[in-house]
């Protein structure tokens, strides 16, 4: 009789699956499993016993740095 294997899925479903269970955070995710930032964070977006805790993102924007905490800044969250 042959040798069956058992299917193991992709890291990325092995991820999912892990945090199904464990609920862990972007950067575990990625130490864990060698994810990059955005499957992780794909992750806990659609985990919906997460939502409750996530905070809305606004994008990644860059202040410019000649500019002092007492004066006017000005960020495009298009």
């Amino acid at each position: 009789k042959p040798i069956q294997y058992p299917n193991v899925p992709d890291t990325f479903a092995q991820a999912k699956l892990s945090h199904q269970f464990y609920h862990q955070n972007i950067p575990a995710l990625m130490r864990m499993f060698k994810l990059p930032q955005t499957p992780a964070r794909a992750i806990l977006a659609t985990c919906p016993s997460c939502q409750t805790y996530q905070v809305p993102s606004l994008g990644s924007g860059v202040n410019p740095q000649s500019l002092g905490s007492c004066e006017v800044w000005q960020t495009d969250v298009t």
